[in-house]
């Protein structure tokens, strides 16, 4: 071939558009692979935020979403299923109180995370006539800054804080028994305190204060605080408190609480009688919690290979009829209605009246009566 000055112009305009073609396609290579990271990075986002549940009221939070049909993939990692969960009681007040009676303390738990531990002395079942702290979700009352004892004499009480029935926070005149204060029991039921940390206490705490008193890790149940200035939209009723409390306690201990909807609510401290609210202290958190079920419905088609030298036989090819019999997938195949038939019950007692003697009642906080002493 004859090269002619239009040949290498030709050329050489041919070999740039080549080379600027190589560029471009290296640069589109390049791109693509990195929007289509940005793309499915910014779905994980979206499907991370759909693992978090937000509650209708602002502020309460939990993991796995609980809407029906959503048509939403909820993901929880082994973590969240393999960690112990308590049930959360939430109060609207910015302090509650956590009576640990193994080791002799009371401690504020504020809404801005701050604890305050003050040290205690409960009461000594062995000596005559005397109780010791009940466990128990309680809520204090009664207040008095200078109470008349009708048990002891007319013994004054400083700073009286009752949560079960006659039991509750105070100092005594003097300071003779502030030898025992987070050590030991020593008092005939009522929680004994320094005169300071009695005034404190009184100061911090409030008509319906939550108490959860407890033997280390016994109670399955602790408080949350409910978003600042929060007003409750629905006024419950006593039953309903005691059903709601009861049933997200029964779901927490028998490995419900993902799989179960869950009510939100403060609890208003009048639906808490004198001698407590049953806290689990004799149950036994489960070592996992329930994954929720997904449940996906697949429809397979026949389908046929052939070209010019292939041929299909009609025994190599399944239809959905045929591969259902043979590898029982017809158990997969489930509708909407039959899905709600396979979340676990609610309860596994015979009636709402059953289910809140068992998880709200709290006999053990029942209190025998010794009359005054002269």
């Amino acid at each position: 071939m004859e090269l002619t000055t239009e040949n290498i112009y030709e050329s050489k305009e041919s070999h740039e558009g080549n080379h600027k073609n190589d560029n471009g396609g290296k640069l589109f290579s390049f791109i693509t692979p990195v929007i289509l990271a940005l793309f499915l990075f910014s779905g994980f986002i979206s499907n991370n935020k759909e693992q978090v549940h937000i509650a209708k009221n602002d502020g309460f939070y939990e993991l796995g979403s609980k809407k029906k049909n959503d048509g939403k993939i909820n993901l929880l990692s082994a973590s969240d299923i393999n960690s112990p969960i308590k049930d959360t009681v939430y109060t609207d007040k910015d302090m509650w109180l956590e009576v640990r009676v193994d080791k002799q303390y009371v401690y504020e738990h504020w809404r801005d995370g701050r604890v305050v531990a003050f040290p205690i002395s409960s009461g000594n079942k062995f000596i005559h006539e005397a109780v010791e702290a009940r466990p128990g979700l309680f809520a204090i009352f009664y207040r008095n800054e200078h109470h008349k004892s009708t048990q002891f004499s007319d013994a004054s009480l400083y700073h009286f804080q009752t949560f079960n029935q006659g039991i509750g926070f105070h100092a005594l005149d003097g300071t003779g028994y502030y030898g025992n204060l987070g050590v030991r029991p020593s008092s005939h039921g009522c929680i004994r305190m320094r005169h300071e940390d009695a005034r404190q206490l009184y100061k911090d705490a409030e008509m319906g204060t939550l108490v959860i008193a407890h033997n280390g890790d016994i109670s399955k149940r602790t408080v949350g605080f409910a978003p600042k200035g929060y007003k409750q939209e629905k006024e419950y009723t006593k039953e309903e408190y005691k059903e709601m409390l009861a049933k997200n306690l029964y779901n927490v201990l028998h490995g419900n609480y993902f799989t179960e909807e869950r009510e939100f609510f403060v609890v208003d401290p009048k639906a808490i009688p004198p001698w407590g609210v049953y806290n689990g202290y004799d149950a036994e958190l489960p070592k996992r919690q329930k994954s929720p079920q997904h449940i996906y419905n697949f429809k397979q088609e026949s389908d046929r290979m052939a070209g010019d030298n292939v041929s299909v036989s009609e025994e190599n090819i399944y239809d959905s009829e045929t591969a259902m019999s043979e590898f029982n997938l017809d158990e997969a195949v489930i509708n909407e209605n039959e899905v709600k038939n396979l979340k676990s019950p609610v309860v596994d007692v015979t009636s709402k009246e059953t289910l809140i003697k068992k998880y709200y009642h709290n006999p053990i906080g029942i209190l025998p009566y010794y009359g005054p002493k002269k």
